[in-house]
């Protein structure tokens, strides 16, 4: 009977794979909506479960006349599909706490405003008019979301800005070395998936503040990436640059 479920076991693995690089190489690229991929991988996860309680199921049945390469197959595909569908519950389980919120700024009274990023964007993704309703909330659940003050002279902290955009390999989209404002975009590990980033660089007495806002094309709920993108940035930024005295930040 092995002989027989064996490749079934393998053409519903193989599909399940198919259907994985599918999904996320369908929006990577552009000809699959994020939602519709979601869902078809979502199935995916569901599918992987299935079979793994299938294989092992099989496994089983058929342990008396299965040979010991027959157990060694069942045994991977039991793996495999355990160790996906565990990847993925356990991602999902992560994010679902995290607010729907696709737009994360550093200055909620004052957004650092798109300015080339507003021609790039389809009318069908979100706009990039900031909805003040959504600070509350931002600051419950991103309170590390926050100005980087540092004590270097405009000039050089814009320049470790542009760098540093350089290096994460963002699309550099419009720089405004007078104005302190560089727009870039970024996209997300695995879907791809496009967010765009502005960063506003204004001197405050003998000090520069680096704000910065990361707002999602598309999806109501970024699952923290902009928040993730905008901590880290500032983070590593603020690491080549002198940093402002301890407690300037509640002044200024």
């Amino acid at each position: 009977m092995s002989r027989y479920i064996s490749p079934v076991l393998y053409v519903l693995l193989m599909l399940i794979g198919c259907a994985a690089f599918f999904s996320i190489a369908g929006v990577r690229v552009g000809f699959i909506d994020p939602h519709t991929a979601f869902g078809l991988l979502r199935k995916t996860v569901f599918a992987a479960i299935a079979l793994t309680v299938l294989t092992l199921a099989s496994l089983l049945v058929c342990r008396r006349e299965c040979s010991a390469g027959g157990r060694r197959f069942f045994i991977l595909v039991a793996v495999v599909s355990f160790i996906y569908s565990v990847m993925w519950v356990g991602l999902y389980t992560q994010k679902s706490a995290l607010p729907d919120l696709y737009d994360i700024t550093t200055d909620f009274e004052n957004p650092p405003i798109f300015i080339n990023i507003a021609f790039l964007r389809k009318g069908s993704e979100h706009d990039l008019v900031y909805d003040e309703s959504w600070a509350s909330l931002q600051q419950k659940h991103y309170p590390n979301v926050k100005p980087l003050i540092v004590d270097t002279p405009f000039k050089q902290a814009y320049i470790e800005a542009i760098q540093l955009v350089k290096e994460r390999g963002w699309d550099l989209v419009s720089q405004y070395p007078n104005a302190g404002v560089i727009e870039a975009t970024a996209r997300t590990p695995i879907f791809g998936m496009r967010n765009d980033i502005v960063i506003r660089l204004t001197r405050q007495d003998e000090f520069v503040v680096v704000d910065m806002r990361s707002c999602s094309r598309s999806g109501e709920s970024d699952h923290g990436n902009n928040a993730e993108r905008i901590i880290g940035f500032l983070g590593e930024l603020g690491s080549r640059l002198k940093p402002a005295p301890i407690g300037l930040a509640s002044r200024i």
